[in-house]
């Protein structure tokens, strides 16, 4: 394996607690959307795998690893008078606002990693100005070399185009990459693009489903540190 010089991130359950940051906004969303009807509220929650009482989303649910799309797909049937593009921008409004709950301290972490001389950055299949919101409320944007988003023209994991993009930005090679997520999604674009994919555990996948994907399975973006054997 070449000497890693790139770390490249998936957002949510990886940088962020999936279920901690979105869980509790997609069962408010989803009484939002239903006016306040109950009955409706949990028929769109059922559309997108989304338990509203617990406030978490099943493991299969299409919004873990799927694009805004996907779920504007997944919940239009349940919502006829509303157009796609409309619920689209409806959805990534609403998530600009998000507090979104770290998987570890990220700003000491990224500040490590940018001394150690490391190119950062973060690939998402949310829109890149959702990614950029989140960041900036935590003060992180500034560490991050390429952000990208499936509405950045390089398309949506598990195409490596988002990884590929990274290499093109920062000019390392994918075997000089890893790439860090906590879904398949994130590790088979890895694969395709040549990086070494790592997973997390800060997302609904567990261990057996991600390890035979992952060169590594770690806890949290937290073991990273460790993993890379710095000092």
């Amino acid at each position: 394996m070449a000497e890693i010089r790139g770390l490249l991130f998936d957002k949510d359950g990886t940088l962020f607690d999936f279920q901690a940051t979105w869980g509790g906004w997609a069962a408010d969303l989803m009484t939002e959307l239903a006016d306040g009807v109950e009955a409706h509220a949990e028929a769109l929650a059922a559309r997108i795998r989304l338990d509203r009482q617990a406030r978490r989303f099943h493991p299969d649910s299409i919004v873990i690893a799927g694009t805004t799309d996907d779920a504007v797909e997944a919940l239009l049937p349940g919502l006829p008078h509303m157009r796609h593009e409309t619920l689209y921008r409806t959805l990534i409004e609403s998530t600009l606002t998000v507090p979104p709950a770290v998987a570890a301290p990220l700003v000491p972490l990224m500040e490590r990693f940018r001394a150690e001389g490391f190119a950062l950055g973060v690939a998402t299949n949310d829109a890149e100005s959702a990614a950029r919101a989140q960041l900036d409320a935590l003060d992180a944007t500034q560490f991050f070399d390429f952000i990208v988003g499936t509405d950045s023209g390089h398309g949506a994991k598990p195409a490596p185009g988002q990884c590929l993009a990274f290499c093109a930005s920062t000019g390392l090679s994918p075997d000089e990459v890893a790439m860090i997520g906590d879904s398949t999604h994130d590790l088979h674009a890895a694969s395709a693009a040549g990086m070494v994919p790592v997973a997390v555990l800060t997302g609904p996948a567990g261990s057996a489903e991600l390890a035979p994907h992952a060169a590594t399975v770690l806890p949290d973006i937290g073991h990273l540190p460790a993993w890379l054997g710095l000092r």
